[in-house]
């Protein structure tokens, strides 16, 4: 399987086991906005965002995974990109409470966090029908790309048992502060096969709640980690972390996003569609201005 170059080393670890819980998120941003040091202090982190002492180091991995959080110059954390954006008292969703809001913080985990299984699922669409074993078995080839071999065995079984957790509810779950919110993308589906095992379909279902401006955030954002302006609606659909392949869009769904993305942000994004060229342009200076801080962070992270 091919992969863009990762930015940075791909991670195995760092989750302490935990997926990211309802209420997180929100409450973590909420307390380093007034704290920039909290986490320093497991004791007083523990109080202030009522959890246990072995959570302190998943809520802060999982909040700079999603863009929620990020670190100071001079120490502590800070409201992220996405935190500002989502989070923020003035953000567009401070509670993470709209479908659209899952659809943003799927996308930053899948290209930015470089996590190795969330990189080989969403980096390419190979992985859009598996089973467990079968997850395993490419995140140990994945491993042995990157210069892991040692890898523990079991090491691989707790990040792909921690990734499937993080998509798929069990039945027996009853307490929705323990449910991750990815769980409400209904982006796989769990079928039985022949021989008993359970297999994992991946993006099966409609994208309920991705909006047009989740879309074109990540239109521009896909386009701006490559420094071009338009690219192929093929490349749009089927390239290396591209939306098709992190949202499982087909072309006629791509094609639908595109046009509801002209209708609602005239100018900023034109679709040539002719018969022999599908061709989507970017046209910067007419984007909306939330979108500026994306542009910064991406000019920088390219230098």
């Amino acid at each position: 399987m091919r992969l863009e170059p990762l930015r940075r080393e791909v991670r195995f670890s760092g989750h302490e086991s935990f997926v990211c819980r309802y209420g997180w998120l929100p409450k973590l941003h909420s307390a380093i906005v007034q704290n920039p040091l909290l986490l320093k202090d497991e004791a007083q982190a523990t109080i202030a965002l009522g959890i246990g002492r072995n959570m302190v180091k998943s809520v802060q991995f999982w909040a700079e995974a999603f863009g929620v959080v990020e670190s100071r110059d001079n120490g502590g954390l800070q409201s992220g990109l996405l935190g500002r954006l989502l989070l923020a008292k003035d953000g567009w969703d401070p509670y993470l409470e709209q479908p659209e809001s899952l659809w943003l913080l799927h996308w930053w985990i899948s290209t930015h966090a470089d996590i190795a299984v969330w990189s080989l699922v969403f980096g390419s669409a190979e992985f859009s029908r598996f089973d467990r074993k079968g997850l395993v078995a490419g995140l140990r080839a994945l491993a042995d790309t990157v210069g892991k071999k040692q890898l523990a065995a079991s090491t691989l079984e707790q990040h792909a048992s921690l990734f499937l957790h993080s998509y798929t509810r069990e039945e027996s779950a009853t307490d929705d502060t323990s449910w991750c919110p990815l769980q409400d993308l209904g982006l796989f589906e769990e079928i039985s096969a022949d021989d008993g095992k359970t297999v994992y379909l991946v993006g099966r279902n409609i994208p309920l709640g991705l909006s047009s401006r989740i879309f074109l955030f990540s239109l521009v954002d896909y386009l701006a980690r490559r420094c071009v302006t338009s690219c192929g609606l093929a490349d749009l659909a089927h390239g290396a972390f591209s939306p098709g392949v992190v949202f499982r869009l087909d072309e006629f769904q791509l094609r639908g996003m595109l046009e509801n993305v002209e209708l609602e942000f005239s100018g900023a994004v034109r679709f040539v569609d002719t018969a022999d060229t599908q061709q989507v342009i970017l046209k910067p200076a007419l984007l909306p201005d939330w979108l500026e801080c994306l542009l910064a962070a991406e000019e920088e992270s390219n230098v």
